[in-house]
């Protein structure tokens, strides 16, 4: 029976005459380079590994390794060490299990060919026994590991890489679960996480929250705040919506990046940092980057690795898994678990499911409160007729695009509107010319142009601070008024 075998060498050519043994006879080879990293998938609740071979060229990598403690995390995992007679092993302080397997070099490969197959076949014969004795949830760790978008051992490099990594997925795919899981496997796992939302709030409190301030900074500023780089100091920071942060503090944030270290608003000292930033978006960056609404050289300073979460509709064999496994999750102790018919299931895959993993979530706390399918069905079936008879529609559109908002892009574009990006992009460019054109008519009085649009005037001066538009001719060569 084909099995997952982990090979840890920190010369992986020593394991590739194995590997490729193994292979052939239709096993997973996972080949890590030291145990660090294998600990960290050994330990993953989806790891479906069943036999670990330890090289001997490995060093003491970590303090208190003990091996019987990972064989009782995982009872059915069989270890072999590979040791060099007369010299210490790094794991001599392991105490006596019958997992492990202990092997003096030298070591022929059809000896080492043959131990690894007994330990394969003592594997499943261990889990076949565990599975009749009800001790662990062997099912569960499978359908884990099968019903998430990236394999762990992808998912592992890249939260051990310490890069920054760029997600990207409609709203409600779960990406912020994304990034968690990453951090979870990198180094940085018992640091802090804290998440920011640059969508939330407006451009002057993000730049406040990000980077701190001192004392009398500006008004209101009463106390030294620490930013949220400054608090995430050794640990992880998800810049979340990244796609809707003002032009103007991406250049501060880039600024952040490349030097390394953060400047307090109201301070003269600077903060060295080391943070691992994440950022995760709905938004097509690249669309935003042609429109001058995004700074290229930001993207390619956080698309070091770029995750794509596709929509649940793109992932249909994962919807009723996911939904079991949101009822398990919010169902609480005492109350009985809602039965799905074929047919309701049926109906959840035909389902597009536009809130994605969230709107999921939302029908399964539903069904859980009515404990009735029949009280949801006909919803769900509405919902999917109105998927079906409804049409997106496609307006050519002709708007003056303000330079300070779209930098050296054209002066005219003409697109579909396709997406609630493109609408809500057309909705910010038309309401930049409508602030412009109230402008040029009273040249350039903002009060006077606050009143003709019927606005507030600091609700004004916020939407021109937003849009970044700034005046284009110096005031002492336009006529003022009062």
């Amino acid at each position: 029976m084909p099995s997952t075998i982990v090979l840890v060498a920190d010369q992986q050519e020593l394991h590739v005459p194995l590997a490729r043994r193994l292979e052939d006879q239709n096993h997973s080879v996972f080949v890590v380079r030291d145990i660090p990293e294998a600990l960290l998938y050994l330990r993953d609740p989806a790891c479906t590994a069943s036999v670990v071979v330890f090289h001997p060229s490995l060093r003491r990598q970590q303090d208190g390794l003990t091996l019987s403690e990972l064989c009782s995390f995982r009872p059915y995992l069989q270890i072999i060490l590979l040791t060099e007679k007369g010299r210490p092993s790094v794991f001599d302080s392991h105490a006596p299990h019958a997992n492990i397997r202990t092997l003096h070099r030298p070591v022929s490969p059809q000896e080492l060919m043959l131990v690894v197959q007994e330990a394969v076949a003592a594997a499943d014969a261990r889990i076949g026994a565990i599975e009749d004795a009800g001790e662990v949830d062997l099912e569960g760790d499978a359908n884990e590991n099968s019903h998430t978008v990236f394999t762990t051992p992808f998912l592992m490099r890249v939260g051990i890489a310490d890069v920054p990594v760029l997600l990207h997925g409609e709203t409600g795919v779960g990406k912020e679960v994304m990034a968690r899981r990453l951090c979870a496997y990198s180094p940085r796992a018992g640091k802090p996480f804290l998440k920011l939302n640059c969508a939330a709030l407006p451009s002057e409190l993000v730049e406040s929250e990000l980077f701190g301030y001192e004392k009398g900074a500006f008004t209101g500023a009463a106390v030294d705040k620490p930013g949220k780089f400054e608090i995430a100091q050794g640990g992880t920071i998800l810049l979340d919506e990244i796609g809707d942060m003002d032009i103007r503090l991406q250049a501060k944030l880039l600024q952040v990046l490349q030097d390394g270290e953060v400047q307090p608003l109201g301070s003269r000292k600077t903060v060295k940092l080391n943070v691992r930033v994440l950022a995760a978006t709905h938004r097509d960056l690249r669309r935003a980057i042609e429109l001058g609404t995004f700074r290229e050289d930001l993207y390619y300073r956080l698309n070091v690795v770029n995750i794509v979460i596709p929509p649940l509709r793109e992932r249909r064999d994962e919807i009723l898994p996911l939904a079991e496994k949101l009822i398990k999750r919010h169902l609480r102790p005492g109350m009985p678990e809602p039965v799905m018919s074929q047919a309701f299931r049926d109906l959840m895959l035909h389902y597009d499911w536009p809130g994605n993993v969230r709107e999921l979530e939302n029908l399964m706390r539903r069904l859980l409160v009515y404990q009735d399918e029949r009280m949801i069905f006909g919803d769900l079936e509405s919902a999917i007729e109105h998927s079906r008879t409804k049409v997106r529609p496609v307006l050519p559109v002709a708007v003056e695009i303000p330079e300070p908002v779209l930098a050296q892009a054209p002066k005219l574009v003409q697109a579909p509107i396709a997406s609630i990006d493109d609408l809500a992009e057309v909705a910010r460019q038309a309401e930049a010319k409508l602030l412009l054109d109230a402008l040029d008519r009273t040249h350039w009085n903002r009060r006077q142009a606050a009143a003709s649009l019927n606005l507030d005037y600091k609700a004004f001066l916020y939407k021109l601070q937003k849009l970044g538009l700034v005046e284009k001719k110096d005031k002492s060569s336009v006529p003022q008024t009062v």
